[in-house]
């Protein structure tokens, strides 16, 4: 039977029952993957609404995917076009997926996720408010939290689950760093309870551990429950916490996804679940306003959008953004300014890991008696306008989109809460005209390398 046949939006969410478990099986007809897009939420709200009717009559739940993968998360074409004016629309449509995946985590019957393939973002949060995840022994199959690195947070309980269920310093481990996983990883970490040959396993022992476990209750709903390790406030925490505190600050140069993942991690930690969730909506909601957000999230789109055709013309650009900005740490050092302050400006405009690291600077001149005073201000900029310009030259002699000089430019390391050069040129304060402006003041005081292209003035 279709989860949503009474409604008029395409069934991505579809139940059918056999010997008292029903599988639900998510397979968004009009897309080649599974995201939690309004289809979804209608579809699973209704499909969780059915079971609850039904509970009397079954003996567990299977999730499961008809797609090569599971789910790939949220729906980022939505993400993009958050807007603070709808705030309170926005936190009720993030409260009522997470009030699904509650309600399906405490429905009184074994549920089993059967991860066919990658569960990432949403999908694995999905798949944690399940009470046992069993994965296919596939390559492919990938599974993580990536939404730092989309300059968001994992919103749909990631945050709450992963840390009750494999404590603070692990469950930061995964979130921060955005990667991906594969499943004997996830095993390992207890994220993933069974890795199995196939589908047709995995589904048979979805079915044995249901027989097995009629009425599973997850650890942080039982009383006395405590978080491995430790919640926030305990005393074996104290001297780590601060360290990794400072190492988010250090790592994550413009991006504030790292330090609200941490803070939502630890200030959940110190609270009930459903109290935890909320501070991780707000966190998230907050996130999603920010200009980093839409600019990593347009990146993303970007690097759907460039081709093979243009490879070597992005290596190009590549090239000259490494080159210009390492170019002007030197110039900077050899002006006289103390390169310990380069290379905090070159961090603060979101060189993670700063410039000059990569050289000697001892060899550089002059000596430390002559550093001298400079704009710090000035010095964040040319870290920034420097590889911009040099990028854009590069786009105006090959014709290359705004879409691939973006993509080069963050392979060369380009500040990723920008979302690239030609991203940075056009939203500068002001827009076209406000970076030209700039650029021609930086010009005046650091030489002709900062003059701006005639078609940008």
């Amino acid at each position: 039977m279709s989860a949503n046949s009474e409604t008029s939006a395409p069934s991505v969410v579809t139940r059918a029952d056999a010997d008292g478990v029903a599988t639900l099986t998510l397979d968004d007809p009009n897309a080649p993957v599974n995201v939690m897009n309004d289809a979804y939420v209608a579809s699973m709200r209704a499909a969780v609404d059915g079971l609850e009717a039904d509970r009397e009559s079954l003996r567990g739940v299977i999730v499961t995917s008809g797609k090569r993968s599971f789910c790939a998360g949220g729906d980022l074409a939505l993400l993009r076009q958050a807007d603070p004016e709808r705030v309170d629309d926005e936190t009720e449509r993030l409260d009522g997926i997470k009030r699904d995946l509650r309600r399906l985590e405490t429905l009184g019957l074994p549920v089993v996720a059967v991860l066919n393939g990658s569960a990432l973002g949403g999908g694995l949060e999905l798949a944690l408010a399940c009470h046992r995840r069993i994965a296919v022994d596939d390559p492919r199959l990938r599974v993580g939290l990536p939404e730092v690195g989309l300059g968001l947070l994992p919103g749909a309980g990631g945050t709450v689950r992963l840390t009750r269920m494999i404590g603070i310093e692990a469950a930061l481990r995964v979130i921060l760093p955005a990667e991906t996983m594969d499943a004997q990883t996830a095993h390992e970490l207890g994220i993933i309870g069974q890795i199995v040959p196939d589908v047709d396993a995995a589904t048979a022992s979805a079915r044995e551990w249901i027989a097995a476990h009629p009425a599973p209750v997850k650890p942080w709903d039982e009383r006395g429950f405590r978080i491995p390790g430790g919640d926030g406030s305990d005393p074996r925490l104290a001297d780590t916490l601060p360290g990794w505190i400072a190492t988010a600050h250090a790592e994550a140069g413009n991006l504030p996804a790292p330090r609200a993942a941490m803070a939502s991690v630890v200030e959940g930690s110190l609270v009930d679940a459903d109290t935890a969730s909320q501070i991780e909506t707000r966190y998230f909601v907050k996130l999603s306003h920010s200009d980093e957000a839409r600019n990593l999230i347009d990146a993303f789109f970007d690097r759907q959008r460039v081709t093979e055709d243009s490879e070597d013309a992005r290596a190009d650009v590549s090239a000259v953004v490494d080159e210009s900005v390492l170019g002007e740490a030197v110039a900077a050092v050899r002006a006289g300014a103390d390169p310990d302050v380069v290379d905090r400006a070159a961090r603060c405009a979101g060189w993670r890991e700063g410039v000059l690291k990569r050289i000697d600077t001892r060899a550089l001149e002059p000596s430390e008696s002559d550093w001298m005073d400079v704009p710090f201000a000035d010095l964040v900029d040319r870290m920034l306008f420097a590889p911009a310009l040099a990028a854009s030259r590069v786009q105006a002699a090959e014709a290359l989109s705004d879409e691939d000089v973006n993509v080069a430019s963050l392979d060369a390391g380009f500040p990723a809460a920008t979302g690239g050069a030609a991203r940075f040129r056009h939203t500068y304060p002001g827009g076209a005209e406000g970076f030209a402006s700039r650029a021609s003041a930086l010009a005046a005081s650091y030489g002709p390398r900062f003059a701006p292209l005639p078609s940008a003035t």
